[in-house]
């Protein structure tokens, strides 16, 4: 009795690790197949959001209230871009190299910068809806400088919190993931799933909120005010509501509304870049498919710039001052070439 109580004893852990198997991204191909691509992410988006930094610093067009919360936005693109190398070291090894407090830094660092992303993104949401929406005064007075620069670092202050608070109450835990090789949530901690859900639930869910809920105010008051365009007579339409000291006309309600639509496009590349991620994240199952929808969600950090030069056109000006070589100079170009060939009457039908 006495010696089989002692087999059973000594066979049960043998069993719990046999029946319990966790996932491990072990296949060496893909791991060099995702630092790959992070490192393409990281050589395109250090100097992609360092040239959009420099355009609106030397750029008065673009020193606006709202391209305050594009540089914001870049500052994390880049912050998070600086530290993909660091992702890369965790990929190509079995074990973190490398000092355990910069992997807890390195995570800590993503983390933040993702949470960040999505908070400054609904700022700008914010921003487009009420500069359309609302008279020039009451813009001005609610995007003051001072108030910018609360809404600006209540971004910072917000993300920092929700990624740091919970783990020093041992929900979750930031560091070397086994599970995954990268420096990010440590899938070891027993509370980890709570910490993704909380995590999610108190800065993704909300913005997304904001985000489209402004979006959709701001589609349902262009398409009224684009009705009262076309139906005025008048060659030039004038609002109705006061703006600043004078009333808006057409071309500057155009204007405000290109910016939003090229906006738009933006948000529309992070909701594209978070989703397969933030469904992965509710299927416990999906283990083997997170790496590459968390790959990604980082994409984003690199995409920004790229449609800056595509859409934005004083971006592309700025763009072209400080590199002569940028890839969208030559069709800025040809477009300005083909506007200044133009009839001269074109210009009111755009």
């Amino acid at each position: 009795m006495d010696a089989a109580s002692a087999a059973n004893i000594t066979m049960k852990p043998r069993l719990l690790v046999t029946l319990t198997p966790e996932y491990e991204l072990r296949d060496p191909v893909q791991r060099i197949v995702i630092a790959v691509i992070t490192s393409f992410i990281s050589v395109i988006g250090i100097p992609g959001n360092i040239l959009v930094l420099t355009a609106v610093a030397t750029s008065t067009k673009l020193q606006t209230p709202t391209n305050a919360f594009v540089v914001n936005l870049a500052v994390t693109d880049l912050a998070t871009c600086f530290i993909l190398p660091f992702i890369v070291v965790g990929l190509l090894n079995d074990v973190w190299p490398l000092p355990d407090p910069l992997c807890t830094v390195v995570g800590a660092v993503v983390l933040i910068g993702l949470w960040g992303s999505v908070l400054n993104l609904a700022l700008i949401a914010f921003n487009r809806y009420y500069i359309i929406t609302k008279p020039r005064c009451t813009y001005d007075k609610l995007y003051s400088k001072r108030n910018l620069a609360m809404m600006l670092s209540t971004a910072w202050i917000v993300s920092t919190t929700v990624i740091i608070l919970p783990t020093m109450f041992g929900i979750g835990g930031i560091g070397f993931s086994e599970r995954y090789k990268v420096c990010a949530t440590v899938s070891t901690n027993p509370y980890s799933d709570l910490y993704a859900i909380l995590t999610s639930g108190l800065v993704q869910v909300p913005s997304l909120i904001v985000i489209v809920t402004c979006y959709v105010k701001i589609y349902r008051y262009i398409t009224i005010k684009s009705l009262e365009l076309f139906q005025n007579t008048e060659r030039r339409f004038e609002m109705r509501k006061t703006y600043g000291n004078g009333p808006v006309n057409a071309a500057t309600f155009r204007r405000h509304v290109q910016v939003t639509k090229n906006l738009f496009i933006v948000i529309c590349s992070y909701i594209l870049c978070i989703m397969p991620f933030s469904i992965a994240s509710l299927v416990p199952p999906s283990y083997p498919v997170m790496p590459w929808v968390s790959a990604l969600l980082i994409l984003n950090s690199c995409v920004n710039p790229i449609i800056y030069g595509l859409k934005h056109p004083q971006f592309q000006e700025a763009f072209k001052k400080i590199a002569p070589c940028y890839p969208c100079n030559r069709r800025m170009t040809t477009d300005q070439t083909k506007s200044s060939q133009a009839p001269a009457n074109s210009s009111s039908m755009a």
